[in-house]
């Protein structure tokens, strides 16, 4: 008589007891990474769960358990991707000299953004625009990065260095002069880091004797 042994279902080793929390950490990062490499490379509308799930090493359900859908799944690849990236971009602000350290956080934001994998999720941030998750996910990284610059206007409003204008209002002047074009630079011609810093230089030395310098003669009454 010939003895089938079949295979443990996923019921069977569900019974065994649940992951642990460090092994459902490590279930966690796979997917995200599985899905990352598979929307970067087919998109967001080509992607399947079940071709992430293949390569996290999990099931289809067990995906589905953790997500609800693909735009679920990217918001929560672009939180993730955005969050390590920007962890170590926010230097401690000196409030002595706020415009320094305005200069400082610019320029690493404009690293960030000119990076491969801040680019490619830009990218697929907006080939699913229209999904809700993902434009609450691109609200919470937008958040995550104005905030110290506001901060630092704040303080730099307070102590005279920037004319009196709206907290908003001078941070995307600052963002629009600085960071903004970062990723969109290598497309012209402007791909390494000296390129870019010395764009960077030149677009700071706009704010200083825009900014700056216009509420400089304003203080003192000299712009009549």
């Amino acid at each position: 008589m010939t003895t089938v042994t079949n295979k443990p279902s996923e019921r069977s080793e569900h019974k065994r007891g649940r992951p642990s929390e460090a092994e459902r950490q490590q279930i966690d990062a796979r997917v995200i990474e599985a899905a990352f490499d598979i929307f970067r490379a087919h998109g967001f509308e080509a992607a399947r769960m079940d071709r992430v799930a293949a390569a996290a090493g999990i099931t289809k359900m067990s995906l589905y358990r953790r997500f609800p859908g693909k735009a679920e799944l990217l918001a929560e690849v672009i939180l993730r991707h955005s969050a390590q990236l920007h962890a170590d971009s926010t230097p401690i602000p000196d409030v002595a000299d706020p415009i320094a350290s305005l200069q400082t956080l610019m320029w690493r934001y404009r690293e960030r953004i000119s990076a491969d994998k801040m680019l490619a999720l830009q990218r697929l941030a907006l080939t699913a625009i229209t999904e809700e998750a993902v434009r609450q996910a691109l609200g919470h990284v937008r958040a995550r990065y104005v905030a110290p610059v506001d901060a630092l206007v704040d303080i730099a409003k307070q102590q005279g260095a920037l004319p009196p204008l709206e907290t908003e209002e001078l941070r995307e002047i600052l963002f629009d002069l600085l960071v903004n074009d970062a990723a969109s630079l290598p497309l012209h011609g402007y791909s390494s880091t000296t390129d870019q810093r010395r764009i960077f230089e030149q677009r700071w030395y706009v704010v200083e004797h825009g900014l700056l310098l216009t509420n400089f003669y304003r203080s003192r009454g000299l712009d009549k």
